[in-house]
Parts: C-alpha cells; structure tokens; sequence
C-alpha cells in the first residue's frame, strides 16, 4: 500500500461502503432445494464463460499459483481495481483475504454488503423465493464476515409482507447482522411510512440495527426516460458490476428523498427516536437542499396538516440525530460538510467497485482540507458517525 495520508495517520478509520463479489455458485449454497430451483439469473447472468474464465484466474491465485499478482494487489489495492476487475480484485470472494486487506488499509471496521445477489430473488412474485432467498443472502453475509469482528454483514428484508418481515429480520438479527438493507419505493401500496411497519421498526430500534438504503434501493432512471426512439450504444465491459447507467446518476436520491420525506412527516422518526438510517452510494450533494426543502414543506404548509404539528423538531433536526450520510469520492465532500455540519457524512471506499475511485482517502483528504475541516470534524467523518449510525459507541 501506498503511505498512508495525513488523515490516516493516529486516526480510527471506518468504512461505511464495502462489498463481497457472488461468484457462480455463492449464493446457491445457502439456498433451500426450493429457492435454489426458482433464482432468477439477475442483471448479471454468472455463468457468462467470459466470468468463468475471470474467476478461475481468481481461484488460481488464491491457491497460491500467481504469487506475483498477489504481491501487486498488496501493493496497490485500490488501484488495481480496474487493471484486475472488481470480480477478483484483493479480499472480493475469499473472507480470509478481505481481513488482510483491512491491514493493508489501515480500516478498523467495514460494512460489506452484497453486490447482485439480490436481484435474483428479491422482485420475484413467490413470497417464499422472496424471504427464502433473503435468508440465504443473509447467512452467507454473515458467513463472510464471521471470522473477523472488524467485518460487519449487511442483511437484507423484503417489505412486501409486513408480517413476514417481522420473522425475517429476526432471523438475520439472531445471524448476527449488523444493519438491514430494504428497498426504498412504496411496497405493494403502501407508504414506506405505513403503521403496518411500526413493529419493523420497534425491533430493530430495540435491537440497535439500523435500517440501511443503497443503490438501487429504489428506481433510478425509469425505464420509459430511457426510450429516446433511439438505440443507445453502450460499449460492453465486465470491468463495472454496477448496472447504473448515465443518466441515473442524477436522479439517485429522488427514492430516497421520497423515502425520507414520510418517515420524517408521518412522524416514524418521531415514533422511533433512536433508530438509525444509513444512506449509503448514494451521494450528498443533494443533501443541502433536501434538508431546506424538508424544513420548508412544514414551514409553509403544516399549518393545514394536523400531523406536522405534532413533529417536536424540525425536519432537518431528525436527519441530523438519526441519519447518516456517505458522499461520494468525486463529490465535494468539504462543500456538503459545510452545510450539513460534522454529524452527516461517513468516510467509505466501496471496495472493490470501481466507483470509489482508486485514491478514496487521497479524494476526502483534498476535499475536507480544501474547507479547513477541523480535527473534530475529521473524528466525525472517518469514525464517529459511523460509530453512531451502527450503535458501536
């Protein structure tokens, strides 16, 4: 690894974005006979030959064949992201390898969620491949991160049955989850605010696991804005396991921004004062003005609504007690400090996709230095929130 920054150095650095890669094969060997038969391929078929070949080299490395490789990956971890694919990058499929990476970076702990594992069960229509393939999911999370403290598995609940739901996230509490990933859009009708998931939130404020959205939480780009009379070339590439495209950059945070809205006006974060929420891949630039824009929506027009009165703090004064934020590495990071305060925002790599740049802790530094960020400030975004939002204070 390269010299560690003057951010690093004598700092406690955690990790808000991580994840495992699914090799062929990964998530079918915690599946049920029944869910196994009924997976859906997923955007990302893995048993594509060019994959195939991708992983054997992975493999083959691991078995200790491509020790010079290996010495490169150590040497420079992020940033033979690319020249390696995230497929088979340092620590992506092997969990013993992921502890070492965590050395090598200079991380105390890291949140690892999954990469694509979810698209093949998590819109299918049969209830029982939906909170089958979530328990799969979720064990092999916690597998992943079973042999290391410093590794915190991200689990993942469906809301399309508020009851089942329930068992669900007790199950992947009682697995040792850390936090839960669920989807940001209306389910089946109802407000992600609905009194139908008062009880979801009651666990899992009693528990100390925060309720997590990702990327692809929720719709992006709607396939219709997508349909220019056109076809739109795109040149092929397995080096990106992200599937966003172009145009959904700009619009990844309007589900969250909706999301956000009812469980602050329909009063679930007052119900629920010590519950956590991570935003995270999501960016932050929009955070300022979503902040504003809550605050002006009570301030203009809660004199007709009867629930907003009941609010005991401004809408902004919730995110800022239960909400924490991960910008991006390409983001003015310094800028969106300034205007949300120290409490927001969590340092994060996304190791090993691609996004987060290959100098994640070079990009933070330039940025929070370019705003004088403060020794306090600092505490706050490479550790404190984090330690907040996952209830490790």
């Amino acid at each position: 690894m390269s010299t560690a920054s003057s951010h690093q150095n004598g700092r406690i650095i955690h990790d808000a974005d991580s994840h495992l890669i699914e090799y062929p094969g990964w998530l079918e060997s915690f599946a049920s006979d029944y869910v196994k038969a009924n997976l859906e391929p997923g955007l990302i078929p893995l048993d594509m030959p060019e994959l195939q070949a991708v992983y054997e080299r992975a493999r083959n490395r691991l078995d200790g064949n491509d020790p010079e490789t290996t010495a490169e990956l150590e040497k420079n971890m992020f940033g033979h992201k690319e020249k390696y694919k995230q497929w088979t990058a340092y620590g992506a499929i092997d969990k013993n390898e992921r502890s070492k990476s965590l050395d090598l970076a200079g991380i105390n702990h890291q949140l690892v969620f999954p990469s694509i594992a979810m698209a093949r069960f998590a819109r299918s229509k049969d209830l029982d491949v939906v909170y089958g393939g979530s328990e799969a999911l979720n064990r092999g999370m916690a597998d992943f991160c079973s042999s290391d403290q410093r590794l915190l598995p991200v689990g993942y609940v469906s809301l399309k049955d508020p009851e089942k739901a329930q068992s669900s996230l007790k199950q992947a509490i009682d697995m040792g989850i850390k936090t839960v990933w669920i989807h940001s859009d209306a389910v089946r009708g109802r407000s992600p605010s609905h009194l139908d998931y008062d009880p979801i939130w009651a666990i899992m404020q009693e528990a100390k696991i925060p309720v997590t959205l990702h990327i692809g939480s929720g719709v992006n780009m709607p396939d219709e804005y997508m349909n220019i009379g056109t076809e739109r070339l795109l040149e092929p590439s397995l080096t990106n396991i992200e599937t966003t495209r172009a145009k959904d950059v700009p619009v990844l945070h309007h589900s969250i921004e909706r999301w956000l809205t009812c469980m602050i006006y329909d009063g679930v974060l007052e119900r629920f004062p010590n519950l956590k929420i991570g935003l995270i891949e999501l960016g932050s630039n929009w955070l300022p003005a979503c902040l504003y824009n809550l605050d002006m929506g009570v301030r203009e027009l809660g004199k007709r609504d009867i629930a907003l009165k009941k609010l005991s703090l401004k809408p902004s004064e919730y995110v800022q007690r239960q909400v924490r934020v991960t910008p991006f590495h390409m983001e003015d990071a310094g800028w969106v400090l300034r205007n949300v305060g120290k409490d927001i925002l969590m340092f994060n790599t996304d190791y090993p996709h691609p996004e987060g740049g290959s100098d994640p802790f070079g990009d933070f530094e330039r940025s929070l230095d370019a705003v004088d960020a403060t020794p306090e400030e600092l505490d706050h975004f490479y550790s404190k929130n984090f330690e907040d939002y996952l209830g490790l204070q």
